[in-house]
């Protein structure tokens, strides 16, 4: 199977501070990755090349058309950390949802009928189909998350990244989230790759596990014990015996 993103080699600074240290990573149609590290550990900073919006010192990034994709165009849906609206924003949720294809008729152009069906279905594999008319500043937390989920997949992007989707949001919220990430990745086969600071969201869900610190130290099953001692030597944690 062939690749639909080829890092090779990558290295970023921040003026003389080193974010990323030759980071060579494939990633597949239909893989659902977790990424796991330290604070300062190049997580982020790592999605965001991919996404092109940083761009390395060193390295290449080479993004591919897979055989299941129709587009000519290779599409990323992005959810950042703790995304935030203001609370007297005069839009609803669907209006929010809708935002997010843009990219694909082009800012500020007219929305077809199609593109609110789009938007519709959305929000309909995030379980907020009966929410599409509510003010967006009415949401929890959880709810306005499962949002951003929604407009980031309504123009059917092949790869879909998240930050830290849980960070903000209770047990509950945080189990039904990664439980809908897992639906979005088996039922409509988007390529996922999730960073989280619980190791316990990422292992039994994800397809492969990435264990960050400015390079990839493990890249391999999420379930195979010699993750726990990188994992302790990455969080100097000699001596502990950590294990999940």
């Amino acid at each position: 199977m062939d690749s639909i993103v080829n890092l090779q080699n990558i290295s970023v600074k921040y003026q003389k501070t080193v974010a990323l240290n030759n980071v060579n990573l494939d990633i597949y149609p239909g893989e659902y990755i977790g990424i796991f590290g330290p604070n300062g550990s190049g997580k982020t900073t790592l999605l965001k090349v991919i996404l092109g919006l940083i761009k390395p010192v060193g390295g290449t990034v080479t993004r591919y058309k897979s055989t299941n994709f129709k587009k000519n165009q290779f599409k990323i849906g992005y959810v950042p950390q703790n995304p935030t609206v203001n609370k007297t924003f005069p839009a609803s949720v669907i209006d929010v949802v809708e935002m997010g294809l843009y990219g694909k008729v082009g800012f500020l152009k007219p929305l077809k009928p199609i593109h609110r069906k789009m938007a519709e279905k959305a929000l309909h594999y995030v379980h907020m189909g009966s929410y599409k008319n509510r003010p967006i500043g009415h949401l929890s937390g959880g709810e306005l998350q499962k949002v951003m989920v929604a407009r980031a997949i309504a123009f059917e992007p092949e790869l879909l990244l998240l930050d830290e989707p849980t960070s903000s949001l209770d047990f509950v919220m945080t189990r039904d989230l990664m439980e809908i990430l897992a639906e979005l990745n088996k039922d409509l086969n988007i390529t996922i790759i999730c960073i989280n600071h619980h190791l316990d969201l990422l292992v039994p869900y994800c397809t492969r596990l990435l264990v960050m610190n400015k390079s990839i130290l493990y890249d391999g099953p999420p379930d195979d014990p010699q993750k726990n001692q990188v994992i302790n030597q990455v969080f100097g944690l000699q001596g502990a015996k950590f294990e999940l």
